[in-house]
C-alpha cells in the first residue's frame, strides 16, 4: 500500500505525464479560478480592511462607562473565510480576539469560530443578513442563566461600520457595547 501511496504521489506530481512523449508537451488550460460564493464575497466586500476600533461599554457588570481603543484586521483566509484580528486596551481592560467567518450552505448561514483572551476558542453563533445589517446571534450559560446575545453589524459603508453587541437574561438586558470600526487610510498606516 506504501509503494502505491508514493508512486500516485510521483505520478501526480509529474502531471499525469506516463503516456507518449507527445503528451509531455501538451500544455493543459489552466483551470477557472475559485471564486467564493456570493455569500462570502459579499462578507468580505463589507469588511475586509485595516480599522481602527473604539469601544464603548453601556451596560456591563464590571466594565460599565468603560472603554477600549484599538485595531482590527479583516481579511480573506484560507477556504474563503474571513478573519478578523482584532486588539483593543483602555478602562474595560485588554482585549486579544481572532474570529473566523465562513458560510454553511447546507444551512444557509454563516458560521463563527472566536478565540478572546484566556476564555478558550469556539464556536460562537450563525450570521444572516438582515436586508443591509449582518447579525450574529448565540446563546451562552452564565452564573446559571441562559443569555442570548446578538452582535448586529450596522450602518456599513466602505469607511466604516458600527457593531452593536447586547446580551439579555430573562428578559433584562445585561450587555450592551458599541464598537465603531473606521477604516485606516494608507497615511496613518505609515506614521
Amino acid at each position: 500500500m506504501k509503494g502505491l501511496t508514493v508512486i500516485s504521489i510521483f505520478l501526480v506530481a509529474m502531471g499525469g505525464s506516463w503516456g507518449s512523449a507527445d503528451t509531455a508537451n501538451t500544455q493543459m488550460p489552466a483551470p477557472a479560478g475559485l471564486e467564493p460564493s456570493p455569500e462570502m464575497a459579499r462578507l468580505l466586500r463589507a469588511f475586509t480592511g485595516d480599522w481602527s476600533v473604539s469601544e464603548s461599554f453601556e451596560i456591563s457588570q464590571s466594565r460599565r462607562g468603560g472603554t477600549r481603543q484599538g485595531v482590527a484586521s479583516l481579511k480573506a483566509g484560507p477556504g474563503f473565510s474571513l478573519l478578523e484580528e482584532y486588539r483593543s486596551n483602555g478602562s474595560a481592560g485588554e482585549l486579544r480576539f481572532l474570529g473566523v467567518f465562513w458560510w454553511d450552505p447546507n444551512s444557509k448561514v454563516y458560521r463563527l469560530f472566536t478565540c478572546s483572551n484566556n476564555d478558550g476558542c469556539g464556536l460562537r453563533g450563525t450570521g444572516v443578513w438582515e436586508g443591509d445589517r449582518f447579525v450574529n446571534t448565540w446563546e451562552e450559560n452564565i452564573q446559571g442563566k441562559s443569555v442570548a446575545f446578538k452582535d448586529s453589524f450596522i450602518d456599513i459603508s466602505p469607511t466604516s461600520f458600527t457593531l452593536v453587541s447586547e446580551g439579555v437574561a430573562e428578559g433584562t438586558p445585561i450587555w450592551h457595547v458599541t464598537t465603531q470600526y473606521r477604516r485606516q487610510t494608507e497615511a496613518a498606516g505609515h506614521k
